[in-house]
């Protein structure tokens, strides 16, 4: 971590991947958040024997995200049924 603090508004046209980094399968593949004019890709370490601590820190992105994902979600029901 280097200190740097990142806000990344979301829009539209952002597109999330996964991407290849190698034909070798020492080489780890890397997720990609990707939308202009910005490029955020998170690369796993290169030390294989980190991998299971990026695989929890992943799996814990993906809940959290789920989680705000199901917030926003229920508030913007929330704000049409409001509404109508």
């Amino acid at each position: 971590m280097d200190g740097l603090g990142v806000r990344w508004a979301v829009g539209p046209g952002i597109e999330v991947t996964v991407e290849e980094t190698g034909p070798d399968r020492s080489a780890p593949p890397v997720l990609v958040l990707a939308g202009a004019p910005f490029v955020l890709t998170l690369v796993p370490p290169q030390d294989r024997e980190a991998w299971p601590d990026c695989v929890v820190f992943l799996r814990q992105l993906r809940d959290h995200a789920e989680d705000l994902a199901a917030l926003l979600e229920a508030r913007a029901e929330r704000r049409d049924g409001a509404e109508g």
